[in-house]
């Protein structure tokens, strides 16, 4: 559907950047789970966003097992499609193998650096013919030592992968143990693309997290059920939705609400196209939406489209 509507803004702009595909534009979601389905690294950010201690680290990339995969392996396989002395130089710098401390230690240096580069080609190879899973992945580094593992991750590597539903329980260490093992069966591809998101380079980014930037090419999708958040409501702000309770509270008593917050957020996401702006509505009645933002003086009749 999103790529139906960028072919059609290339015609209607003049602008041919628009069907190039996703990197051609910059869209813009209200959750990081919505660009996880739309570039497929959704296996991935939804076990760990399941369990509630570790979202902070998940949305800020501090989580352990993001800074093994994102920090100290793409580096490494990375350098792998250089040349062998930049391969080198990048398992020196990330593996504790080659760490000055075990250098200074080892009874045999030359037999370490043996060590250590079988264990690189022990890792690069898994990428030669297939997407690797996860857990292959971490089972080749658990076996020779090449990075350091985290603890949890290595209590799931040892269960095992799982595809069971997360248990019926409050114990932290269970839970992220789960979702640990769920991981190990996702494909590696899908932590790089994870990796591509978190660094910025991305075709996608959040409603939130674009102020005061701007971009050629805007497409603004706004999708409630999608979403499933509580503090915005695009079905209330479009008239789809009555406001709640609370809202007609809020609103009599001067204080903020969610068709306030909204809007707000709606006009962030809005000004930042510098040059051309497409705003995809996912909702159960079009019609009235469609309604709401002529009476509302937002659009001209003939600048809306109902798929």
């Amino acid at each position: 559907m999103e790529e139906n509507i960028a072919q059609r803004m290339a015609a209607i702009t003049g602008d041919a950047q628009w069907a190039t595909g996703k990197d051609g534009r910059k869209s813009l979601i209200l959750e990081h789970k919505m660009a996880g389905r739309r570039m497929g690294f959704e296996g991935v950010f939804t076990p760990l966003y399941g369990v509630e201690h570790l979202r902070t680290g998940l949305l800020d990339g501090t989580l352990p097992i993001l800074k093994l995969f994102f920090e100290r392996v793409a580096p490494i396989l990375q350098a792998a499609k250089t040349n062998s002395f930049s391969l080198m130089e990048a398992v020196r710098l990330q593996s504790p193998l080659l760490d000055t401390k075990s250098i200074k230690d080892a009874p045999d240096q030359l037999a370490l650096l043996d060590k250590a580069g079988a264990a690189t080609e022990s890792l690069c190879e898994l990428f030669n013919s297939h997407d690797p899973l996860i857990g292959e992945v971490a089972h080749v580094l658990f076996e020779t030592g090449l990075l350091d593992l985290p603890d949890r991750l290595v209590t799931a590597l040892l269960l095992g992968t799982t595809t069971d539903d997360p248990p019926d329980t409050s114990d932290r260490d269970a839970l992220e143990t789960h979702a640990y093992r769920t991981l190990l069966g996702r494909p590696y591809s899908e932590m790089a693309a994870f990796a591509g998101y978190t660094e910025g380079l991305s075709p996608f980014d959040t409603h939130q997290g674009v102020k005061g930037l701007e971009f050629p090419r805007v497409m603004v999708i706004l999708n409630d059920e999608e979403a499933g958040g509580f503090l915005f409501s695009y079905d209330k702000l479009l008239g789809v939705k009555p406001a709640s309770d609370s809202d007609v509270k809020n609103q009599r008593e001067g204080k903020d609400d969610s068709l306030a917050r909204t809007r707000r957020l709606l006009y962030v996401t809005c000004s930042r196209a510098e040059e051309s702006l497409v705003i995809v509505v996912y909702t159960a009645q079009p019609a009235t939406a469609k309604q709401r933002v002529i009476e509302a003086g937002w659009l001209q009749p003939e600048e809306i489209e109902i798929l």
